[in-house]
């Protein structure tokens, strides 16, 4: 990026900064300086008048002019066919010394005397503004007859080049390095105000079919004499753009100034405009085609050809960009990098510098504005990253210049973020803007120290609970596996679970088999056992604990539990016949592991599922996951025999701060109730009525099912029998009491299930 003094002190009061001063303000602030050139024109050129200029007598190129300059006229031949359309122009008198030695003298040119030069830019050591001479007007101040160039502060310009980090993308600006310099070196940072007449009817439709987070506004101009003057053509000489026709110089100008993605476009072809999507990219069409991507490149057969022009500002989130296939150009690198979030700003600069023109009103399209990011921190933890304690007002201070908005919270501030600051994300990064300004010479050198830190943080918490919760599987006798977070989306599919919309895929997955994230650890163990298998394992029991994903990419963490096959292998004691694993035994090794639960049944969820053994597994009231024999159908598939498996959420089974319960010391008495009860009731159901009597019965401590008993001659019920333990906090129950509890018991089941005593 290359910028001038003068074009930064048109934001930012640099009185007393010397260059020296100047370029080490850069370099401290994270701009590093890579080259800076003083431009000085030479001792005796002055600003001359061209009174009269006529064909040289003697020769057809040549031109005869009579300049004025100021004490005196003088008669000076000139060859550029420029000279004809000027007036104000740079004059070297004779004895002048011009770069590269070059000392004026007078000359004669076929037969004519000559007495001084005048001057291009080049000829000045100026970079090259336009071919042939360099034509003077008072966009560098008033035009003074006879006073030298030297003078004028504006055309004696300080040029640095500095570069610009891919994350700063708020400095490719002259606005954006002004702010800057303004925090670093405490001075006042002004935009600038705008006395615009809008008097021009719009008459441009707009319509957004999709919004994205950006802004969008736009302009009608007629334009007159729409050429830029000399300041605006030397400024971008300095700052080496190319410039291909005058409205391009308009732009470019505004751009660099601004960092506002600015374009024009032939009014006559732009009646009805759209905002819509298109290769994942947000695009501007009329009604035939494309004619720009926002903030992006444009369609140049709509570069404007006559005086009918709409303006358009443009503002894209850098995120959408990053990663697309974008063609290359100033727009692109900005924008990518994070253009000025300010497009009005942009455009209200824009229609400053024509100096005749009628402009509409701005019309704005309805997008999603984009929000600040806030970051809360304390002076404590900002001087902790620095390593040197700072003063609260200097922090505050340094801040504030740059644009942050601040507000206190008890011992906490909170700042929300400027969108020219798209970077920072963290406090880390508000800590390295503040050392930037204040200046990281001034932090003060200390040794290293190292402090042993608190580890028993969250984290660390639940990386002790995971790793117990482990332990605790391999104790029931569970295998870990560690599998691919990927899957095959074909198989999910197959088996009807959700995959990841098609936006959010894998771009480019390690292996097609592996093209997806999975929503589930079910089908990677099973694969797992299906391998063993074929290694020759008969009793295959693993667990994993990993993550899984929804259909947007949102993460959650769980354990899954597979056994197959045989549990006890054939021996002695089981007549050398091998017990293979059933739903009891499995829920038992799995309860082991994850504490007690209890299971609900359910409908299967997916084609993984037995049609009559699968329920939802339910702790401390919460359904966690799910509990299911492989159907038979998908076992066969992957050559497994009896196979069980269990998912549950993590954070549900992890262990916990445990509650200290009071307990009694007195004997607890342990009574069955058998009860003939409808067939078709649930032992859930039946547990969650008890739950509700043992709030009101405090003798009851504890319930399970003992037995259930079918015969033909109980019809449509079935015996059960149910363990309860009963228990006083204050002494031993009598008889009598006990038998009070249970007759309670019996009315309640009578009551809720219509049930009777066997």
């Amino acid at each position: 990026m290359r910028v001038t003094r003068t074009w930064l002190e048109e934001y930012v009061n640099l009185d007393g900064i010397d260059n020296t001063t100047l370029l080490e303000t850069f370099n401290k602030i994270g701009l590093e300086v890579e080259e800076a050139k003083e431009y000085t024109i030479a001792a005796n050129v002055v600003i001359g008048e061209i009174i009269s200029c006529q064909k040289h007598p003697n020769a057809d190129k040549l031109n005869l002019c009579e300049v004025d300059v100021g004490e005196e006229r003088l008669q000076i031949i000139c060859g550029a066919a420029n000279v004809v359309d000027a007036k104000y122009v740079a004059v070297a008198k004779i004895g002048a010394i011009l770069p590269g030695d070059f000392k004026i003298k007078k000359a004669k040119l076929r037969g004519i005397e000559s007495y001084g030069m005048i001057c291009s830019s080049t000829e000045l050591g100026l970079p090259k503004i336009e071919d042939g001479i360099m034509i003077l007007d008072e966009s560098i101040g008033k035009l003074v007859v006879g006073k030298e160039l030297r003078e004028y502060e504006k055309l004696n310009d300080f040029v640095i080049e500095y570069d610009v980090t891919p994350n700063r993308g708020d400095a490719l600006s002259i606005m954006g390095a002004a702010r800057d310099l303004a925090a670093a070196l405490k001075r006042e940072f002004k935009k600038k105000e705008f006395d615009l007449e809008y008097t021009l009817p719009c008459n441009v439709e707009l319509s957004v079919k999709e919004k994205f987070l950006g802004k969008e506004s736009f302009c009608c101009a007629t334009l007159k004499e729409a050429k830029p003057n000399f300041l605006m053509r030397l400024r971008l000489a300095f700052a080496q753009k190319e410039i291909e026709n005058d409205l391009q110089a308009f732009l470019e100008y505004a751009f660099c100034e601004s960092n506002v993605i600015l374009r024009a476009y032939d009014k006559e072809k732009v009646h009805k405009l759209t905002i819509g999507k298109e290769d994942d990219l947000f695009v501007l069409k009329n009604e035939k085609e494309t004619i720009s991507t926002i903030g992006l490149n444009q369609n140049k057969a709509y570069f404007p050809s006559s005086n009918e022009v709409l303006f358009e500002a443009s503002y894209i989130y850098p995120d959408y960009i990053v990663g697309k296939k974008v063609q290359s150009d100033s727009f692109a690198y900005n924008a990518i990098r994070g253009s000025e979030a300010d497009v009005e700003y942009g455009l209200a600069l824009l229609l400053s510098l024509f100096e005749k023109g009628e402009f509409s009103k701005f019309l704005n399209a309805n997008l999603e504005e984009p929000q600040k990011k806030e970051i809360t921190f304390s002076i404590q933890e900002i001087n902790e990253i620095i390593g040197n304690d700072l003063d609260e007002s200097v922090i505050i201070e340094i801040l504030k210049r740059l644009g942050y908005e601040i507000e206190k919270n008890g011992n906490n501030y909170t700042v929300k973020i400027p969108l020219y600051f798209h970077d920072i994300k963290n406090i880390a990064d508000i800590s390295e803007e503040i050392v930037r300004i204040y200046g990281i010479d001034k932090i003060e050198a200390k040794p290293l120290e190292i402090v042993e830190k608190n580890r028993l943080n969250e984290i660390f918490q639940k990386y002790l609970a995971k790793k117990e919760l482990s332990l605790k599987a391999v104790g029931a006798g569970f295998y870990e596996a560690i599998t691919y977070a990927f899957a095959n989306k074909e198989v999910l599919q197959k088996y009807g679970f959700e995959t990841l919309q098609e936006e959010k895929e894998l771009l480019n997955p390690i292996v097609n088999e592996l093209n997806t994230l999975r929503p589930t650890i079910t089908l990677n163990l099973i694969e797992a056992a299906s391998k063993n298998v074929k290694y020759g394992q008969k009793s295959i029991a693993l667990f994993e604990i990993g993550r899984v994903f929804d259909s947007q990419r949102n993460e959650k963490e769980r354990i899954c539990f597979i056994f197959s096959g045989e549990y006890e292998r054939a021996n002695v004691s089981n007549k050398a016949k091998a017990k293979k694993i059933d739903f009891a035994t499995f829920a038992q090794k799995v309860a082991q592991t994850i504490g007690d639960f209890s299971v609900k049944n359910c409908e299967a969820k997916n084609a993984l599922m037995h049609p009559y053994q699968s329920g939802v597994v339910i702790k401390e009231g919460k359904e966690i996951g799910v509990i299911f024999k492989l159907h038979p159908k998908v076992a066969k598939e992957y050559d497994l025999d009896s196979t069980y498996l269990c998912e549950v959420e993590l954070s549900a089974v992890l262990s916990k701060a445990k509650k200290a319960k009071e307990y009694s010391n007195y004997q607890p008495t342990r009574k069955d109730l058998s009860l003939l009860i409808d067939k078709n009731i649930l032992f859930f159901d039946v547990a969650k009525a008890l739950k509700r009597l043992q709030e009101s019965e405090k003798l009851i401590k504890d319930f399970y099912p003992l037995d259930i008993y079918k015969d033909e001659k109980f019809g449509k019920r079935v015996s059960l029998t149910i363990r309860f333990t009963l228990q006083s906090m204050e002494h031993t129950l009598s008889d009598d009491e006990i038998e009070e509890v249970m007759n309670k018991i019996l009315a309640f089941m009578k009551k809720e299930f219509n049930a009777e005593l066997r």
